[in-house]
């Protein structure tokens, strides 16, 4: 186990991991190509069984300390691990496959430092298919409706790679709840939306990497893990008078279920949302899943990228660009150090 320096960090970025060394080395190699900042990076390898742990052992950066688990205990156990362990006043959590713009933590905290009372910060989110090629655009929320907004569906973009907040008020409101997993990052950031402001940066300066190992694909008890976090904000909303988006979860849980490629799964929930509102165009679209997959993931596929704003999106490509030459250089064993080159090379 790397110790890290000596001195206390600004920002502490914690990254579970687990079997996927070559996409844990491209997610590192960002996060420490974070430009005037102070940070420390705390790897939490949950068990892996491939070669991430000689990687891990291999690394020779000060910022970088790895904590283990000799066996799996789950993603959420590792972020909550993580967060013990971190000694920044500032801590931030990004997933092992997903990438971040060289100014991403600078920007967040200039935010934060121009808004004192803000307790969190996200930004704008890109999303990326397997080349690194912008899919869809995430705007942040407005950060005066977020409470409402959360207490209806997830409108932080970046899953649990969105956000900065303060290292104790995370730990106040409880961490990740080990009971979820889909849906970690969203009861998180209720209980921060509850606690304290959010500031946020409109720009995109998260990529989050679309691919078939996404946990989005994998839904697994996610009626279970809805039902949870729905009941234990029902206080919450009847205060408020916020309804949950059953309609939007359903629509969520339809497009994993299509990457998956369970088309039956995708076909009964469209269905659903065709009988809770009477939308025909729901009907078709279960018409079309079942007898035309393919045909309806080309159709949203095109619809996202048709979404994307043109000046926002070149935002975007600015950063993207070193991170697409440095995976075509070495695409099997991308490592922070070719990554880094790459990034002096294009600047």
């Amino acid at each position: 186990m790397l110790n890290g320096p000596t001195t206390e960090p600004t920002v502490s970025v914690v990254i579970p991991t687990r079997n996927r060394r070559e996409l844990l080395a491209r997610t590192l190699g960002t996060v420490l190509n974070q430009r005037d900042v102070d940070l420390e990076v705390v790897i939490v390898d949950d068990g892996s069984t491939d070669r991430t742990a000689a990687y891990l052992e291999g690394l020779s950066d000060e910022r970088v300390r790895v904590l283990r688990h000799a066996v799996s205990r789950g993603v959420c156990q590792s972020r909550n691990v993580g967060l013990a362990a971190a000694r920044g006043a500032w801590v931030a959590f990004t997933d092992d496959d997903d990438l971040w713009g060289p100014t991403r933590l600078a920007e967040l905290l200039a935010a934060t430092q121009a808004n004192p009372d803000a307790g969190w910060a996200c930004s704008g989110v890109i999303s990326v298919n397997q080349r690194l090629e912008p899919v869809l655009g995430s705007h942040p929320p407005i950060p005066e409706d977020v409470v409402r907004r959360l207490l209806s569906f997830n409108c932080v973009p970046g899953g649990g790679s969105g956000v900065l907040a303060r290292t104790d008020l995370v730990r106040s409101v409880g961490g990740f709840d080990v009971q979820l997993r889909n849906l970690a990052d969203w009861d998180l950031w209720i209980r921060l939306a509850l606690a304290a402001p959010l500031v946020t940066v409109p720009d995109p300066l998260l990529a989050y990497v679309r691919h078939d190992g996404n946990m989005s694909t994998d839904l697994r008890g996610i009626d279970e893990e809805w039902d949870r976090v729905t009941q234990k904000y029902e206080g919450a909303r009847r205060r408020l008078g916020v309804e949950v988006d059953a309609t939007r979860f359903l629509r969520w849980t339809a497009g994993g279920s299509l990457m998956s490629g369970d088309r039956r799964s995708t076909a009964r929930k469209h269905l659903r949302i065709a009988r809770r509102e009477g939308d025909l165009k729901a009907l078709a679209r279960a018409a079309v899943v079942l007898a035309w997959p393919s045909l309806m993931v080309r159709r949203r596929a095109r619809a996202r990228e048709e979404s994307l704003p043109p000046g926002w999106l070149a935002d975007a490509t600015t950063w993207l660009i070193p991170l697409r030459a440095a995976s075509k250089l070495d695409p099997t064993q991308p490592s922070p150090s070719v990554l880094l080159k790459a990034r002096r090379e294009a600047d």
